[in-house]
């Protein structure tokens, strides 16, 4: 039986820093209507302090940090040892057969998603194959921001 999604107009969701800017469409034109949905008071958009850095580079459009700045950061925090098991075993799902550090970062936005929200959009191929994986292992629906406004739309039609 297929896990239910939770309501997106009443969890937290966490963004990718890649969902800021996708570079295709739908997800370019899908991640404007969150960002709208989200200005509008709709959507609870978060960003982890591990996307943050990220968006921090000096190559990262000026648009993108000032629309970055409006969203609650989580804040780095120690870890129990059932956190830290946890945030291994996204790290190890990530890693597949490949190196750990490469995907690092990325196992970190998972992990924070998970522990303090419902969703997690983004629009990496990496993150996105391995979503199925990733959401039995911490329970976070990983979606592009084209399947989360489908989701959203499913609430609205209800």
């Amino acid at each position: 039986m297929a896990r239910k999604h939770l309501d997106p107009r009443i969890v937290n969701i966490f963004l990718d820093s890649c969902a800021f800017d996708p570079k295709y469409s739908p997800e370019d034109k899908a991640a404007l209507t969150l960002f709208q949905r989200a200005e509008n008071g709709d959507l609870l958009l978060h960003i982890a302090h591990s996307t943050q850095k990220e968006i921090e580079h000096p190559n990262t459009p000026r648009w993108v940090k000032q629309k970055a700045n409006s969203y609650i950061y989580t804040i780095e925090m120690s870890l129990t040892q059932g956190e830290r098991k946890l945030k291994a075993q996204i790290l190890e799902i990530l890693a597949g057969n490949g190196k750990p550090e490469n995907v690092s970062q990325d196992a970190q936005h998972v992990y924070e998603a998970a522990k303090y929200g419902s969703y997690f959009v983004t629009t990496d191929g990496r993150i996105l194959q391995k979503k199925r994986e990733l959401c039995s292992a911490c329970d976070v629906v990983i979606v592009t921001p084209s399947e989360l406004l489908e989701i959203l739309r499913t609430y609205e039609n209800t």
